[in-house]
């Protein structure tokens, strides 16, 4: 579907970016057969916590609202024995300089997100040093 983009690979991501580790294994409960982001996002919490991370860059980013671009399945991917689901979205005829990742926490309250355009990246939700790195790392694969 995205030429040139591979399955996500976040190596370092620990526990500390959830407040539930336990529960973070299972966070793909309440978004169960939903793989695109813009499913995800519909609903609440998770509809918030989107909301809230990309509030910053909304208006110079507009394609970010409402999750609109091409995205590909979100991936389920382990990480020192934790599961986490991680989509990747990008835009339009742009996909190779413009993107994000995002993980959603267990409970769906909070997103951290790595959002790359042609003027850099940046990064969204104020994760901790390790999460900001996998988030980084995301999206170079």
């Amino acid at each position: 579907m995205l030429t040139g983009l591979t399955v996500l690979t976040l190596l370092g991501l620990a526990a500390p970016m959830l407040a539930s580790p336990a529960r973070a294994a299972t966070s793909t409960t309440t978004t169960q057969g939903k793989s695109a982001l813009y499913e995800v996002i519909g609903h609440d919490p998770y509809r918030g916590a989107w909301k809230k991370l990309t509030g910053p860059v909304i208006k110079s980013e507009r394609w970010l609202k409402g999750g609109h671009g091409i995205w590909s399945p979100a991936q389920i991917v382990q990480v020192d024995a934790q599961r986490f689901k991680v989509f990747l979205l990008c835009k339009v005829n742009e996909c190779a300089s413009t993107r994000i990742s995002v993980i959603f926490s267990a409970d769906g309250t909070r997103a951290y997100g790595a959002l790359r355009t042609p003027t850099g990246t940046q990064v969204l939700g104020a994760p901790n040093v390790v999460v900001h790195k996998a988030l980084l790392k995301a999206l170079q694969d």
